[in-house]
């Protein structure tokens, strides 16, 4: 098994840093996803909705891997004070 050089205070940060920005991105992803639903039914072109979808969905994904990062970095916190 890999060993664990780094502080407790180091996996802590990590951890909250990629929580907390992972949740607002995973948000405002949801939120353009929405907005671009919307663009599609109103006078937009369709590159503009496409667009707009895209960057949401890129926007989702970049939120969920934020979020896997904070978990894993929540894992090695646990296992530093299982130490």
């Amino acid at each position: 098994m890999k060993k664990n050089f780094k502080s407790k205070a180091y996996h802590q940060k990590r951890y909250w840093i990629y929580g907390g920005s992972g949740t607002a991105i995973l948000g405002f992803g949801l939120s353009a996803l929405v907005e671009s639903g919307f663009l599609k039914h109103e006078t937009a072109t369709t590159w503009t909705w496409v667009l707009a979808g895209t960057l949401s969905l890129v926007l989702i994904m970049t939120g969920i891997n934020f979020l896997f990062e904070s978990y894993s970095h929540k894992q090695l916190l646990k296992e530093k004070e299982n130490e």
